[in-house]
């Protein structure tokens, strides 16, 4: 499974990632992305009908 997640940073930046061979995380579930050759961990935070989020991306990640 292919999906997108889009991460905000703690200063308000946003960044795309295309994740492969993983299930679509569910809505509360802690992710690890790489951000700047570190790793970053994120908490999924799905909402309904957001209207600023492209369709292509399936979840979006605040950063902890």
């Amino acid at each position: 499974m292919t999906h997108d997640v889009k991460l905000i940073r703690r200063d308000g930046s946003v960044r795309s990632f295309r994740v492969y061979d993983r299930p679509i995380p569910n809505d509360g579930d802690i992710i690890t992305l790489p951000v700047d050759g570190h790793l970053t961990k994120a908490r999924i935070n799905i909402v309904a009908g957001e209207p600023e989020m492209p369709r292509s991306v399936e979840a979006t990640a605040v950063e902890i």
